[in-house]
């Protein structure tokens, strides 16, 4: 272990980390997302904006996940992923990769969607992954000065953020932009510090126009920049880039529903019925579906079979590493990172439906993971064979999800991966071949990226050339 460490420390094992990193983005590519409401209502904007609409009646995908306005219907989503996903739909349609699928129904006019098909999209995702990764990365280094790559590492292999970059799901790209528009304000020290700013602004504005409840994370951010140094040129700078950011939304909403403030979640389809729209209002208790904490619901995002501590220990162990965070002399990150960490637990116990249906766990907390980023490099340093320990649990459900299709019904148990794995019939594909061949194109890149981070493979090569 001493000759591992001595290893990583050297200035030249800077690469291996990035490698590394680049390696886990690989195996999250090669996997084929699992189809479902979720995924096929993002890509049927996709498809529609791409006919210059707004309105998903030409492509419907699935019968799920959808809004009726005004005899119209439209994807039950914010819109960012799918303008984000324009380049690579393109370039999918260009190659001829967007078959039709067979009909289906209701509503009429729905038909099936090839999985590979989503995979097109899907390539922004797995992007939004590994530029995560290297952010969380460099933060780490400039915040705590080590534990950067296996901090990475662990959150990438060991949390939800793993399985959502193998499925067409707007959760990834959101933390990426929420968490980048934290280290831009925070750890970027320009010669313009207000532009700085400025651009953490459009950062935290383009979270929210991908995931609404990004909203949280722009606050808290906003916030942060507010208290750091009270200064009302930096509020302003923020907030003006904040308002630049967030009006691809407002723009959208007022092409689909004529109002900047009317969002696709106030139509959404309760009940699909005969017609595909026969009840409206699937967010309609509270505020879209907001309403007040419940401790049950907190319990279980936390705790049941599917709770964010049982399948991610690891992140359990990163709360704990906020004690030591703050007296390592970070208070102000150590506090922002708790204090978010209470605003994300609330909302996601407020919501009438806290797993957001079928999930491989409390997907909501997702906008959160990047943020324990810190807590756990102090965790990392002070308790390593704990981490380590804790990491290789966390890392072996998260792998597992992947693998088997991450999103279970409500009724069914974790222990279904497991038994879908030993059926390898039943596993997720790669987008080359299926079954245990397709795993392995998974499995190699990832526990090749952890050798490489653990400075095995630098060892191996330095012992032949002796």
């Amino acid at each position: 272990m001493d000759e591992v460490m001595r290893t990583v420390k050297r200035p030249g094992a800077v690469w291996p980390g990035i490698v590394a990193i680049v390696l886990v983005a690989t195996a999250a590519a090669v996997r084929v997302p699992e189809s479902g409401w979720n995924g096929e209502a993002h890509f049927a904007l996709v498809q529609s904006l791409a006919d210059g609409t707004p309105r998903i009646d030409g492509h419907l995908n699935q019968s799920g996940d959808i809004a009726y306005f005004h005899g119209h219907y439209y994807a039950a989503k914010a819109p960012g992923l799918a303008m984000f996903s324009l380049p690579t739909y393109a370039l999918a349609k260009a190659l001829g990769a967007i078959p039709m699928g067979e009909a289906t129904s209701p509503p009429a006019g729905a038909h099936t969607l090839d999985e590979r098909t989503m995979w097109w999209g899907n390539l922004v995702v797995v992007v939004a992954f590994l530029c995560l990764l290297l952010l969380i990365r460099w933060a780490v280094g400039r915040s705590i000065e080590a534990g950067g790559t296996p901090v990475a590492l662990m959150l990438g292999l060991g949390t939800l953020l793993l399985p959502y970059a193998t499925s067409y799901f707007a959760h990834d790209l959101a933390a990426a932009l929420g968490f980048a528009a934290f280290a831009f304000a925070v750890y970027t020290k320009p010669a313009r510090p207000l532009l700085a700013l400025a651009g953490a602004g459009v950062l935290a504005g383009l979270a929210i126009v991908v995931e609404l409840p990004a909203v949280i994370v722009a606050a808290a951010v906003a916030l942060y920049v507010a208290l750091d140094a009270p200064h009302l040129r930096r509020i302003g700078s923020f907030a003006a880039g904040a308002l630049v950011g967030v009006t691809p939304l407002l723009l959208f909403n007022t092409w689909a529903f004529g109002s900047p403030l009317r969002t696709s979640y106030a139509y959404a389809v309760k009940e699909l019925g005969s017609s595909g729209h026969d009840v409206i209002g699937a967010n309609a208790s509270g505020v879209y579906g907001l309403t007040h904490p419940s401790f049950g619901a907190l319990w279980d995002i936390l705790f049941s079979e599917r709770g964010l501590v049982v399948l991610s220990p690891i992140t359990a162990l990163a709360l704990l590493g906020l004690v030591g965070l703050y007296r390592r002399g970070h208070r102000s990150e150590a506090i922002f990172v708790a204090g978010l960490t209470a605003a994300m637990l609330v909302y996601n116990a407020s919501y009438y439906l806290p797993f957001g249906g079928f999930s491989a766990g409390p997907r909501f907390l997702i906008l959160l993971l990047p943020f324990l980023a810190l807590p756990l490099a102090d965790a990392w340093l002070r308790w390593r064979t704990i981490t380590l320990v804790v990491a290789a649990v966390s890392a072996f459900w998260m792998i597992s999800a992947t693998l088997a299709g991450p999103n279970l019904p409500d009724v069914d148990s974790p222990d279904l991966w497991l038994t879908r794995i030993a059926d390898d019939n039943h596993m997720t594909e790669s987008i080359l071949i299926g079954g245990w061949s397709g795993a392995a194109l998974f499995l190699v890149p990832a526990i090749a990226a952890i050798l490489l981070a653990a400075g095995i493979v630098d060892i191996a090569v330095q012992r032949l050339r002796r």
